[in-house]
C-alpha cells in the first residue's frame, strides 16, 4: 500500500470556524499571545491561560470536520495516510483519520505542569511527572495532578517550549513516500515557517507533491492549489483515488 503524508496547519480548520492563527480574524487578536500562551506567562498567571484555553476548549468542542477532513479520510481506502498536524483540535479525528500526530498537543487532553515531555528553552531539568489523560472539560484552578500533587495545565505547546519533531521519523517517511510513489500534501500553513518550511524543503525530492493555501507560496516544483481546504482537498482526492 502506498503511502500519503498530510502536513497541516490552521488553515485546515478555519471552514469549520476555528480562527487561523495570524489571521486578519486571528485566534490572537483580542488576546497578547505573551499574557495566554507562553512558558513564562504560565507561570506569571495560570488563571488567565486557564481562561483563555476554557474558552478555546469550549469553542472547540461544538466544531465539526468539513468536507476536506471528510476527503482525506477518503484516502484510508486505498493508501497508508500518516497526518503530522500543528492543529489542536480532533477535527481529522472525527472525520475518521486513524494515524495523526500532534506537534503543538492537543485541546482535549491535560497534563501535570511539570510533565516531562516539556522541553523549555532555557533548559529547565524539573519537568519529570508523567501524568496525561484525556480533558472532558475545560481546567480550572485547583485540578491537581493525582501523580503528584502540582496543577493541571492544557496539554499543548506554549511558546518558549519546544516542538518535538523527530527527525528520523520524518526521514524514514520521506524516503517510503519517494521511493513506493506516494504522495506528499501540505494543506493550510505557511511555508515560511518553521516546521513547514522544514517539511517542505525535506519532502520536495519527492515527484508528487502538493501545497494547498489561499495564497501558496512557490516552492521547487510542487503543484500550487489555491483556494481552501474544504474547496481544494475535495478535488485532489478525487483525483488521487
Amino acid at each position: 500500500m502506498k503511502t500519503i503524508l498530510v502536513f497541516s496547519g490552521a488553515g485546515l480548520s478555519a471552514d469549520s470556524g476555528i480562527q487561523t492563527f495570524r489571521g486578519k480574524d486571528g485566534l490572537w487578536e483580542d488576546h497578547r499571545v505573551e499574557d495566554v500562551a507562553d512558558y513564562n506567562a504560565w507561570w506569571k498567571n495560570k488563571e488567565l491561560v486557564l481562561r483563555f484555553y476554557e474558552e478555546r476548549f469550549n469553542k472547540y468542542k461544538d466544531t465539526k470536520p468539513h468536507e476536506g477532513h471528510c476527503a482525506l479520510a477518503k484516502l484510508e481506502q486505498k493508501y497508508k495516510v500518516v497526518h503530522i498536524t500543528q492543529n489542536i483540535d480532533n477535527l481529522l479525528e472525527q472525520a475518521g483519520c486513524t494515524e495523526v500526530h500532534h506537534l503543538h498537543g492537543k485541546m482535549r487532553s491535560k497534563k501535570c505542569e511539570w510533565h516531562k515531555d516539556i522541553t523549555v528553552l532555557d533548559g529547565d531539568t524539573r519537568h519529570i511527572c508523567d501524568y496525561r489523560d484525556v480533558a472532558k472539560e475545560p481546567i480550572k484552578i485547583g485540578d491537581l495532578c493525582p501523580k503528584c500533587g502540582s496543577q493541571l495545565r492544557p496539554d499543548v505547546v506554549f511558546f518558549n517550549e519546544a516542538v518535538d519533531l523527530p527527525y528520523d521519523w520524518i526521514a524514514e517517511y520521506v524516503k517510503e513516500v519517494k521511493y513506493n510513489d506516494g504522495v506528499f500534501i501540505c494543506v493550510g500553513t505557511s511555508v515560511q515557517v518553521y516546521p513547514a518550511g522544514y517539511l517542505v524543503s525535506f519532502f520536495s525530492q519527492v515527484p508528487r507533491k502538493y501545497i494547498v493555501d489561499t495564497n501558496p507560496q512557490r516552492v521547487s516544483n510542487y503543484t500550487l492549489l489555491k483556494g481552501t481546504a474544504k474547496e481544494k482537498l475535495p478535488e485532489l482526492v478525487e483525483t488521487l483515488l
